[in-house]
């Protein structure tokens, strides 16, 4: 009916997003902590960048984050030679398909300039 209001479209998480991101297919080291049991200390997880910005990172991993938890990051990039070190805080988790890793989407937050200069050198180093 004309008189009803169409439904207002959500906009796509790329559109919202600060800065674009770039395909990225680095090997990073994941340090973390869960809040809710602090008992096992920090745990040290292996995982898969999937896209990278100098404001956040997308990776895959086998183990589920909490939303909202920090994690330290580090990524030896093969194209600068640079190990690059942050803190993220982990913004959203997907969960996947069966057989299939857990995306998790991380902002960087209280990183150093300096490390924030690498990331980019890494991203956008042909």
């Amino acid at each position: 009916m004309f008189w009803k209001r169409k439904a207002k479209k959500k906009k796509k998480l790329e559109d919202r997003r600060k800065e674009p991101r770039q395909e990225d297919s680095s090997e990073i080291v994941i340090e973390y902590t869960d809040a809710d049991d602090t008992r096992m200390g920090k745990r040290v997880y292996q995982a898969r960048a999937r896209n990278a910005s100098p404001g956040g990172l997308k990776f895959q991993s086998e183990v589920p984050y909490v939303t909202g938890a920090i994690v330290d990051i580090k990524l030896q990039s093969r194209r600068t030679g640079k190990l690059i070190q942050a803190k993220g805080k982990v913004r959203w988790v997907s969960k996947p398909a069966a057989g299939e890793a857990y995306e998790i989407g991380v902002e960087f937050v209280e990183t150093p300039i300096r490390s924030i200069m690498d990331l980019l050198e890494h991203i956008y180093k042909g």
